[in-house]
């Protein structure tokens, strides 16, 4: 894919695409890594005795990947930001029409040019969408909008929700981040301190809980004997005999070492290799804390909701760690109540997750450390 990093780098592309520039038009696409638009132009292409119209394809905008959308970055979709002012600086240049149905935020539901008519107008954010065939969505919204709806509930009913686990490495005030998971059993060392940690919880609202050295070496251990079970009935790297030629090459192969041997994994699709890996990595990671004299630090929500951990979001990313109490009040106006906010940012308060200073709430350390 051609990326379109500047004006320049489009006005280009338009003037290699060849005929007459009528529409320049801006959809939503993604992929593994997050969303991206491609930018997509509509000619006119006049021959002595036939006129014709043909779209070509520029090249696509993409910034970022979607953890923005996860910690509410604003704005949220610069692609978009971008998109508009290079639409507007190709329509004073040669006059076309910029075509961006969705310019706000992604959406793969929306029209292109030539099927706009058979579209309709969402009815919470006014954009057009072609209607879904889904029995199970509604029609007369955007799967956004029907997402904002869904999750405006779940804030309402004030849900249960204490997904979010951090693992950090720790040593006096230096922590490093070895990783985030809905549940502490999406982490590789996770079997083998699942039993300890479940044991030192104390089910305040937020926990935190400290493996300490001497557990580690512990760990240490049970992780190198399981390495061992597994690599003694390893066999090489082969792709399964119905596997397509044509998508070998996408799948990677690396080589990890343990014990002065090497062993070629390939991703994915060998679960022996997949469980040596994260077995591997697990073992580096207990290596370098008992190497550096580093502990673990566990952070887990209990009793959390929906509401808690919308409001501290909003407080963390959106707003930096600090605002108004009557900012966070407007921010869910139509959702909850002021008191329910209120409610919220003192429940937060006693969780050590925020800060009140008057009519300024800020979020503490706890809170950077537990989204």
């Amino acid at each position: 894919m051609i990326n379109i990093t500047s004006f320049e780098t489009l006005d280009k592309a338009i003037r290699m695409a060849g005929g007459e520039p009528t529409v320049l038009e801006a959809l939503w696409d993604g992929d593994t890594s997050g969303w991206y638009l491609y930018l997509n132009l509509h000619v006119i292409i006049k021959k002595l005795f036939s006129i014709k119209k043909e779209v070509r394809y520029l090249g696509t905008i993409s910034l970022g990947g979607d953890i923005r959308l996860f910690n509410g970055t604003v704005p949220p979709w610069p692609e978009a930001e971008l998109a508009k002012e290079w639409g507007k600086m190709a329509n004073e240049k040669y006059g076309l029409i910029f075509y961006f149905p969705s310019d706000k935020e992604p959406d793969n539901d929306c029209p292109g040019w030539e099927q706009r008519h058979l579209a309709i107008q969402c009815a919470d954010c006014a954009k057009m969408i072609i209607p879904t065939d889904s029995p199970y969505l509604p029609k007369e919204i955007c799967y956004s909008c029907h997402l904002k709806r869904e999750f405006n509930n779940k804030i309402k009913n004030a849900e249960p929700y204490d997904d979010g686990v951090n693992l950090y490495m720790v040593k006096d005030e230096e922590y490093n981040h070895l990783g985030y998971s809905s549940f502490l059993d999406g982490f590789p060392i996770a079997p083998f301190i699942d039993d300890t940690v479940q044991a030192r919880r104390e089910k305040r609202l937020v926990d935190i809980v400290t493996i300490d050295e001497l557990d580690i070496s512990i760990i240490k251990e049970k992780i190198e004997q399981a390495l061992d079970e597994k690599v003694a009935v390893y066999k090489s790297a082969e792709f399964p005999p119905d596997f397509p030629e044509k998508f070998k090459s996408n799948i990677k192969r690396h080589t990890v070492e343990y014990k002065g041997n090497k062993y070629e994994l390939i991703e994915r699709l060998n679960e022996d290799h997949s469980k040596i890996d994260r077995l591997v990595w697990a073992l580096e990671m207990v290596d370098k804390a008992i190497s550096g004299n580093y502990c673990f630090k566990i952070y887990f929500k209990n009793e959390f909701t929906y509401r808690d951990d919308a409001v501290l979001r909003f407080v963390n990313f959106v707003s930096n760690g600090s605002t108004f109490m009557a900012a966070i009040v407007q921010q869910y106006s139509g959702i909850i109540t002021e008191t329910d906010v209120k409610d919220t940012v003192t429940k937060m308060e006693k969780a050590g997750c925020l800060k009140i200073e008057g009519e300024i709430v800020h979020t503490t350390d706890v809170t950077r450390k537990l989204l």
